[in-house]
């Protein structure tokens, strides 16, 4: 700060520890300069530490969030290890008859309608395709589930602080200001790196998705 500029960090701390032990009537004794000093360094420095208390409840927000998104994804594994078992005891027992009917010189096709089924095949293999996204899913794709408590703080939270950025993190400085005005979400996405997982997950929403 432009304020503190020139004065040693000792003298900083020491100002300051008076002042978080003065209380108003104290300060009143004291000269029109040193008071003006105290109250300037208290400003600053608590204005510091509240901004990094609340950087570090977000963390804890965001780990939360993360460990919530863990867990609803190996929930949702688990609960498909039973149609995985029998989708998988579906393609055998269809594998092995199409190989006993290719092994005869049968017909393929009378093979697959004697044995599971056209009709069967077809749930089958759309059973299967939804057991592929579910365990192919990063954990990411659940994050969203907690939107609702970003969306309470996080703008407010973003105008308040004073974010400033080296000219490679713009791109992310200026996601964050559209988080802060609720502007309207930008198209591109050179605020993620080149191969980061959040790219699949923000293209995987819908535009009029403002998760």
């Amino acid at each position: 700060d432009g304020i503190l500029a020139g004065v040693p960090p000792h003298r900083v701390a020491r100002l300051r520890r008076q002042g978080e032990r003065y209380f108003a009537d104290g300060l009143r004794d004291l000269g029109a300069d040193r008071r003006r000093a105290i109250m300037a360094v208290c400003v600053i420095e608590w204005a510091t530490a509240t901004a990094d208390a609340v950087i570090e409840t977000h963390d804890r927000i965001v780990g939360r969030t993360w460990r919530d998104a863990k867990q609803l994804h190996d929930a949702r594994v688990v609960e498909t290890r039973g149609a995985t078992t029998a989708t998988l005891n579906g393609f055998t027992a269809l594998g092995q008859s199409l190989l006993e009917a290719h092994g005869d010189g049968a017909s393929l096709e009378d093979a697959v309608a004697g044995g599971a089924g056209w009709e069967r095949l077809t749930s089958l293999v759309a059973t299967a395709k939804t057991l592929t996204d579910t365990l192919g899913d990063d954990p990411l794709a659940y994050v969203d589930q907690g939107y609702h408590r970003f969306r309470r703080y996080a703008p407010r939270m973003l105008r308040c602080l004073d974010l400033k950025a080296a000219a490679v993190a713009r791109p992310l400085l200026d996601a964050a200001t559209v988080i802060a005005t609720k502007g309207a979400v930008p198209a591109a996405d050179d605020f993620l790196r080149p191969h980061s997982k959040w790219r699949r997950q923000l293209r995987a929403k819908g535009d009029d998705d403002a998760r």
